[in-house]
């Protein structure tokens, strides 16, 4: 793979950073009118030293761990990504065995304080806004997924410090970062995957505590990496087979007191370890309350997770029009680069705009998430705070699962197209484009489905689009600054004609069978008004940047139109 800086040579990631996105509306919000500084002042505490006292600080600081990240990720992980791919992993007697060239780079992540990016500077973590989150994980997953999966694992636990009590966050997040831990979500069973309220992974008191007992599928390095520590945050029933999804509850159960019963041989991301996990009388210990493990922490979990993947799917794209741009400018057939062949730099140049569209649904989906989350710190706030900050959360309700459904479709679109581009060399493991092809492949379907996604969004944008509606309020919110965009305006007409046609179906299983048409057509206004505005933002790149808004609406157009007569051939 390319190797350089996956920061510092990425233009389009970098004019997000510094021209784009408005650090003065996001870092008073996130730093709390910066209290972990003023707390160090007083108390000395080493884990709030590198706290900023103003948004320049905050902004060097986010620029720091980015370049640091992008050096490990492009110099050290992209160099060992095709070796981790062909070695992968080894399974004897319930114990796997990771390449030892992962190991060394998952270490260098660590290392670098890298590993504790979800969590809150007073547990020992980094103390980044998610829109930073988002940014890191793009540029680690360009390098490598499973290695990407392993470290970015224990973010997962950050919805600890929403549910967990004090005592449990101050126990464990600590104790997760200094000890390099693996994070894995517990929530798939042989029988049921997306029919969580259906498990039946059993937690039984036992005096002050719970054992486990159950089978749990699908999960991702519940095994630790090379004998290191993990835990899984597990789903299981503590109230009866009929109580559903209200009897069920959220545990910690660390990794040394189940058993990995066998490993899955999976098409993609061969390095990453998807585990079955067995459950025997396991200590568990009960995360905030019984009966809220999957309607509030585990939701809450996926949410993390999703910001996740969509991030995945960008970083995996940039990596594919990488590579498949140099190879085109370097293969010579006909006495010219094909990248003059106008058949194959039309295909480059829809995977650089479209690559372009997902990092800005990338930010905006974080960006939403920043906007609110602040919320649960249980902060005093104005009823005018309050306010926006529920807002903020319906609007990141919706498009939490629009990005993650989005960026891995057109993830698995894009990396086709970049393999075609190289011709009968990207279908060999010469180059790293087959290895592309297969990761991408995973992106639309763990942690939740396109199918599943779609389902998600579909209520909040056809009620959001009353007209009072959120969803409404959020796209006009969008549009400022892009009113006399004629292009824009008829987009938006085809989508509220889409959004009324939809509505006017009466058999709902006919609804729920074109709902993707209606969130697909949803996820291209959105983009269309974010390309539009980073262009009219933009101070170094506008003229590329105006290229591909013209070439994405008229895509768009053509998209909503046909979404359009379907709808109304129903």
């Amino acid at each position: 793979m390319i190797q350089n800086n996956y920061f510092l040579s990425n233009e389009d990631l970098k004019e997000h950073f510094y021209e784009l996105i408005d650090w003065n509306e996001i870092v008073p919000i996130y730093e709390n009118q910066f209290s972990d500084a003023k707390l160090f002042e007083s108390t000395k505490n080493t884990k709030l030293e590198m706290a900023p006292t103003n948004v320049d600080e905050a902004k060097s600081y986010y620029e720091e761990i980015l370049k640091s990240c992008g050096e490990i990720s492009g110099m050290y992980v992209s160099q060992v990504a095709s070796t981790v791919d062909s070695k992968g992993l080894k399974f004897e007697n319930g114990v796997v065995t990771h390449p030892k060239e992962m190991e060394e780079v998952i270490q260098m992540y660590h290392d670098a304080g890298l590993g504790p990016a979800a969590f809150k500077r007073k547990y020992g973590g980094l103390g980044v806004p998610s829109i930073i989150k988002a940014m890191i994980a793009e540029i680690m997953y360009r390098s490598d997924s499973s290695i990407t999966i392993a470290v970015g694992s224990m973010g997962l636990a950050a919805i600890l410090e929403v549910c967990a009590s004090e005592e449990m966050k101050n126990e464990w997040i600590p104790k997760l970062i200094s000890g390099n831990y693996t994070v894995t979500m517990g929530l798939s069973e042989p029988d049921f995957g997306s029919d969580l309220p259906n498990i039946t992974t059993k937690a039984s008191k036992n005096g002050d505590g719970w054992l486990l007992n159950g089978t749990k599928r699908f999960q991702t390095v519940a095994c630790g990496i090379n004998g290191g520590p993990g835990i899984t945050l597990t789903l299981a029933r503590t109230g009866t087979q009929e109580s559903g999804a209200r009897g069920l509850s959220f545990f910690i159960v660390e990794n040394k007191d189940y058993v990995v019963q066998g490993i899955e041989k999976k098409l993609g991301i061969k390095a990453s370890a998807t585990c079955e996990t067995v459950f025997e009388n396991s200590k568990g210990h009960l995360v905030g309350k019984e009966g809220f493990g999957l309607v509030k922490y585990v939701m809450g979990m996926l949410n993390g997770a999703r910001l996740s993947v969509s991030s995945q799917g960008t970083g995996i794209v940039t990596a594919a029009f990488e590579e498949s741009f140099k190879y085109a400018n370097e293969r010579i057939q006909f006495g010219k680069p094909i990248y003059e062949i106008p058949a194959v730099r039309r295909m480059l140049d829809r995977m650089e705009r479209e690559q372009a569209g997902m990092r800005c649904l990338m930010v905006e989906a974080a960006y939403s998430v920043d906007k609110y989350y602040w919320f649960e710190d249980g902060r005093e706030v104005t009823s005018e705070e309050s306010k926006s900050a529920k807002f903020w959360e319906k609007v990141a309700n919706t498009l939490t699962p629009i990005s993650k459904y989005y960026n891995s479709e057109m993830c698995n679109d894009l990396v086709y197209d970049g393999l075609q581009v190289l011709g009968g060399a990207g279908y060999t493991e010469d180059y790293d484009l087959s290895r592309l092809y297969r990761d991408a492949r995973i992106t639309n379907i763990y942690d939740g489905t396109t199918q599943i996604q779609v389902n998600a969004a579909i209520g909040g944008i056809t009620s959001g689009m009353s007209v009072t509606g959120t969803f409404r309020a959020y796209l006009d919110h969008l549009s400022q600054g892009s009113e006399t965009n004629i292009k824009l305006k008829e987009i938006r007409e085809a989508f509220e004609s889409i959004v009324e046609t939809y509505k006017s179906i009466q058999d709902q299983s006919t609804k729920e069978a074109y709902s993707f048409e209606v969130v697909e057509s949803a996820a291209r206004v959105i983009i269309g008004y974010l390309l539009e505005r980073s262009k009219n933002k933009s101070k170094s790149r506008k003229e590329i940047r105006t290229k591909w808004s013209k070439e994405f609406h008229n895509d768009s157009f053509a998209i909503l139109s046909a979404n359009l007569i379907k709808l109304k051939s129903i």
